[in-house]
């Protein structure tokens, strides 16, 4: 039997060592004198029933149970960070805010710096104590991560990569493993009979596949495979017998025009940058405000399977060829495009958005061994209604959508508690 309670996780300083302790008060069901120690994840902590006076650092509440005469404090989770102890790299506000939703929920939840993953019952994770203030403290193992390092080429490092692998030979769970490749994820939507909502696409860009997809489409973009936010696209339309070239760098947009396929080559070559590239035809979209729009879907995974959390509209701005708001593009509300472009059917081309980030999201997932928790979606609609995948990134950005952000939060937690009940099975 369990029997339910409230608690705190308290850490105290004294003589230059923090220790942790859980705190409980008059319980029913728990007697005060019954039990001095209690177990948190993977470590055994004194149980105390009056709050230090002094030499307390940090406080964080906890749900505590009895079960067959053994208490019992948690959940504790970790969001793997990048760097080195202090200095660990992220995005800050949004450690924050998923320790908050945690706190909210009585969940347990610290940064892990990469360099912190190492043997030892304990490992030092941050907390915030305030505006700018992240403290180290002695933290149990998680029993579950998110992985947040921030960037491809932290996430290959070798301290990253020696992190995950701990985590792997200590059997507690990590989602998401790793950035996509644009050109393997174009592959596995292929491969899993989804062709139908994939522009016609080629997996390296070279002179003569480029020639072939200008020569049967009015326009191409050619993105990098690892690329984000759109820095390095670049897109052709054929204009007469030319051609209009826009590079995306650091946010601005050049435009270059070229009269012929050689001069269009050469300026490839000058603006692509280094790594490979991939080729993908341009779709006509639905317009809103008189500017392209495409739609940004949220996907989370739940014990049944993957459902959209929310989705919303990013509209172009001005002289840029995405619609990614850091390069000037604004948000929209879904509903109200959908129905100012198709009316009564704007409920039915919401429907099968929904239906084919679902079925991609199950595609992506299968190939990665089931081991993602969420991913974020850029599809475009075209003026008939049918809808076409354009990229999936396993570490969405925070959405500007509020209602849409908060929902994403409370999934990461329920992730993480459905992948912690699944290890202690």
């Amino acid at each position: 039997m369990r029997t339910p309670a409230n608690g705190e996780l308290i850490w105290v300083q004294s003589g230059g060592r923090v220790t942790m302790f859980l705190y409980m008060s008059a319980a029913p069901g728990i007697p005060r004198a019954a039990h001095r120690r209690a177990r948190v994840s993977n470590v055994v902590v004194p149980v105390i029933h009056a709050i230090p006076k002094r030499g307390v650092v940090y406080r964080h509440p906890t749900r505590v149970s009895v079960h067959h005469g053994e208490i019992a404090a948690g959940p504790v989770f970790a969001v793997l960070a990048a760097g080195d102890g202090a200095s660990f790299k992220g995005n800050r506000g949004d450690f924050r805010a998923i320790a908050a939703t945690g706190r909210s929920r009585r969940a347990f939840v610290y940064v892990l710096p990469a360099d912190r993953v190492r043997p030892g019952d304990w490992w030092e994770g941050y907390v915030r104590l305030g505006p700018g203030r992240w403290v180290a403290i002695p933290c149990p193992w998680p029993e579950a991560v998110y992985n947040r390092i921030p960037n491809r080429m932290l996430e290959r490092h070798p301290v990253s990569v020696q992190a995950k692998q701990v985590l792997e030979a200590l059997d507690i769970p990590l989602f998401n493993p790793g950035y996509f490749d644009k050109s393997v994820i174009y592959q596995i939507i292929q491969r899993a009979g989804l062709q139908r909502y994939l522009p016609e696409s080629a997996m390296d860009l070279g002179a003569p596949v480029l020639h072939q997809l200008l020569s049967r489409h009015e326009g191409v973009y050619l993105k990098p495979t690892g690329g984000s936010i759109g820095h390095g696209i670049i897109r052709i339309d054929r204009q007469g017998r030319g051609f209009r070239l826009a590079a995306l760098k650091h946010g601005r947009c050049y435009v270059y025009m070229a009269a012929n396929w050689q001069q269009l080559w050469r300026l490839v070559c000058q603006h692509r940058l280094a790594g490979r590239y991939v080729i993908q035809a341009a779709v006509p979209l639905i317009r809103y405000q008189g500017r392209p729009c495409d739609f940004r879907v949220l996907l989370q995974k739940r014990d049944s399977g993957w459902h959209v959390v929310g989705k919303g509209v990013r509209v172009a701005g001005r002289n840029t060829i995405t619609t990614h708001v850091p390069n000037g593009g604004h948000i929209a509300s879904a509903s109200e495009v959908l129905t100012s472009v198709f009316g009564e059917d704007g409920e039915r081309v919401d429907q099968h958005v929904d239906e084919m980030a679902i079925a991609c999201a199950e595609a992506i997932d299968a190939y990665y061994g089931q081991r993602l928790g969420e991913m974020s979606m850029d599809i475009g609609v075209d003026a008939g209604g049918s809808p076409w995948f354009f990229e999936a990134n396993s570490k969405p950005m925070k959405f500007d959508e509020p209602d849409i952000w908060n929902r994403s939060l409370a999934g990461v937690l329920d992730y993480l508690q459905t992948l912690a009940r699944r290890t202690a099975r």
